[in-house]
């Protein structure tokens, strides 16, 4: 028999969290009302922190590679976010 190893069990518990942050986001962007819509919300920051915490152990463990920007990958992404900011803001 088979046994489910660790690794395995992270990236179900990382991807079901990526897919409920992806539904928490749609809850609070289509809440009318403010209550459901700030419960969501404080559930989406919560799962945005398990998530993390999850990732954290994944890459830590050597389970989950992730490729590094270079500097100027970065600062055009910074410079794109500033954008739309100032573009929100008007």
């Amino acid at each position: 028999m088979n046994k489910i190893s660790d690794k395995e069990i992270t990236m179900v518990l990382l991807d079901e969290h990526k897919l409920c942050a992806s539904s928490l986001t749609n809850l609070v962007l289509e809440s009318a009302n403010q209550s459901l819509r700030n419960d969501a919300a404080n559930l989406l920051t919560r799962t945005f922190q398990h998530q993390k915490q999850i990732f954290d152990l994944m890459t830590q463990k050597g389970w989950y590679q992730t490729q590094n920007a270079n500097q100027q990958d970065i600062s055009k992404a910074q410079q794109d976010i500033t954008k739309v900011q100032s573009t929100m803001n008007m």
